[in-house]
């Protein structure tokens, strides 16, 4: 594989085994280490495809820089339609592995407290907006640009074209809670534990200001995945809400086909 000057000059020192380590997204990921100092950086590549550009989890991350514990923007290069990034590492394991799951009923409860650390922070100058309006805003766009698919709607029980299916969404905007600061995609995967603690959050890409219910509904099924339906009510519990409004629940899962 072929990089691109600029990485190449990001990555001096660090080497990679060259396995792909992406999850659910549409980037390939690599994990660089020097073995001397044991510095790691991970260096994420993405072609079109329905996940946002990095070029938006940079200026996420550099908004954030200070206010959370994030990757640290290395280098950033777009070059014709791939884009490039390479990021410092935070340390931690995510907390979907089944090392963290040791005792449960604390893992939701940091899970929940963390939670409440990123919708705490203030909203001023928040670079994205993923407020109801703002993903309809989104939505239309990645329809314009032919990224939303008839099928990708479908996917979330929606019926007619993704126009459609998108004007009847706009038609039934729930109310706004908040705004606060989400992450867009809180889920076990995007939340490392270190020594037994929340030691940072990654995979940015889908941040903003937003209603609350853009990160219960992630958490909602994340928590269900990794951890079983048993601990859903616990984390719940523990955030401090006793109940759901499950019109917006769904709501917010549908509006996940065009952001």
């Amino acid at each position: 594989m072929t990089l691109p000057a600029e990485i190449q000059s990001a990555l001096v020192g660090l080497e990679s085994s060259g396995e792909n380590i992406k999850t659910a997204s549409a980037s390939d990921v690599f994990r660089y280490e020097n073995s001397s100092s044991g510095a790691v950086a991970f260096l994420k590549i993405q072609r079109p495809s329905w996940s946002p550009p990095l070029s938006i989890e940079v200026e996420v991350m550099e908004w954030l820089c200070e206010k959370l514990p994030v990757p640290e923007v290395i280098a950033y290069h777009r070059e014709d339609d791939v884009e490039y990034l390479v990021t410092t590492a935070v340390p931690g394991i995510p907390s979907h592995d089944r090392s963290c799951h040791v005792d449960k009923q604390r893992l939701v409860e940091q899970l929940a407290e963390s939670l409440h650390t990123i919708h705490a922070l203030p909203i001023n100058d928040c670079p994205i907006d993923k407020t109801p309006t703002g993903l309809i805003a989104w939505g239309r766009q990645r329809i314009r640009a032919g990224i939303i698919t008839p099928r990708m709607v479908e996917e979330e029980d929606l019926t007619g074209s993704p126009d459609e299916a998108l004007d009847g969404l706009e038609g039934g905007i729930p109310s706004l809670e908040g705004p606060v600061i989400t992450h867009g995609d809180y889920c076990l995967p995007n939340v490392l534990i270190h020594n037994h603690k929340v030691s940072g959050f990654i995979d940015l890409g889908y941040f903003g200001l937003g209603d609350p219910y853009r990160d219960f509904i992630a958490a909602q099924s994340s928590v269900r995945r990794n951890l079983g339906e048993a601990w859903v009510q616990p984390f719940f519990d523990a955030f401090g809400r006793e109940s759901l409004d499950e019109p917006k629940l769904r709501w917010y899962r549908q509006i996940q086909a065009f952001d």
